[in-house]
């Protein structure tokens, strides 16, 4: 695999050192003074050129390679060090491969900032706006009175900030998404088209009328927190919609009124949430999954892809199915009926 240059520009040399500074691997092998070009799939290794490997099997294809880069776990040095990893330049060792590789990718590949404090004339900005240095605007943007852009945020095409809305610093937001009673940390990524802050669906039913109960509430999103394209969350009725800081929400996610959702918390592609529930710190929740109205997830829990909470769960464990339980009980459960079934049909055959 080679990048395509004309999507993603040149990369820049990093050296070992500077790899170092970030303090989250170690140097096993060669000089700290050896510079690092590019980064490539582990099956492209080749000189100067930086790779990770997490497990045994990654580093199998290393063999007939010479002159790269790796970063592996301890273990995997230990057992193919002098063997299969001898002919690499340099070997980091870090608990998490993965992780610091993506912080090195950061390094090599930084955004582009070509356009800083440019604002696109095309942009409609009341006088009582605050905004701040090295802000970008794009095209057709509507920044209403009384937002405040924080120092470094880019804004896409045709976004949209309501009144008093106020955006951190450092903060990239994608093209057409709309901010509506809605404050955001710094460093928040939000993808193309995702909608922030409009009132939930609430409403009242009486006679032959239905009547939609009003939103006074906002969105609390805390720093470093990614929310991806096409996703919709709504703010709080009396209470706010809080998002903690480095939460990961996935593409075409619904997110109700006064839903909380703990920091590093990750929510997958298609999940809806309720209203009024909790989403404790550090959760996975699998995509398609829903979860029911006020319901109260606690720290630590998996849920599964395509699986329906219906009450609160106390004990962090993996769940799946409908209604979600424990995972280990519902695969026995899934053997025994399959076991059953295929009885079953052995009797009426004879």
């Amino acid at each position: 695999m080679t990048i395509d240059r004309s999507f993603f520009s040149d990369p820049k040399s990093v050296s070992i050192a500077t790899i170092l500074e970030l303090g989250t691997c170690s140097l096993k092998k060669g000089s700290s003074d050896f510079v690092v070009k590019d980064i490539n799939n582990i099956t492209q290794a080749a000189s100067g050129v930086l790779v990770f490997a997490k497990d045994e099997k990654q580093v199998s294809c290393l063999s007939q390679k010479s002159g790269y880069v790796i970063i592996t776990t301890a273990e995997i040095y230990d057992a193919f060090g002098n063997d299969v990893l001898k002919h690499s330049e340099i070997i980091l060792v870090a608990e998490t491969p993965r992780y610091v590789f993506a912080q090195i990718c950061s390094l090599i590949y930084p955004d582009d900032r070509d356009d800083i404090n440019f604002i696109h004339p095309t942009a409609i900005i009341d006088k009582t706006a605050q905004i701040s240095e090295g802000v970008v605007i794009g095209p057709f943007c509507h920044i209403a009175s009384g937002v405040h852009i924080g120092a470094g945020s880019r804004l896409g095409v045709g976004v949209t900030c309501d009144r008093s809305v106020i955006i951190g610093n450092n903060c990239k937001i994608g093209d057409y998404v709309t901010l509506e009673k809605v404050i955001l940390g710094d460093n928040i990524d939000i993808g193309a088209q995702t909608v922030i802050g409009k009132a939930g669906f609430g409403f009242e039913i009486s006679g032959d009328d239905i009547q939609k109960i009003p939103h006074f509430g906002r969105v609390l999103i805390g720093s470093n927190t990614s929310i991806g394209s096409n996703s919709c969350i709504d703010r709080g009725t009396f209470g706010d919609t809080v998002i903690s800081e480095l939460v990961m929400i996935d593409n075409m996610v619904h997110i109700a009124h006064n839903v909380q959702i703990g920091r590093k918390s990750c929510i997958l592609a298609q999940a809806g949430i309720a209203g009024s529930s909790v989403i404790q710190e550090n959760c996975i929740i699998g995509g398609q999954t829903g979860i029911s109205d006020h319901v109260n997830i606690t720290s630590n829990t998996i849920i599964l892809s395509h699986s329906g909470v219906t009450k609160s769960i106390t004990i962090p464990d993996v769940y799946v199915g409908f209604p979600a339980t424990n995972a280990r009980s519902f695969w026995r459960e899934q053997a025994k009926l399959r076991k059953l079934d295929k009885k079953i049909k052995n009797n009426d055959k004879d």
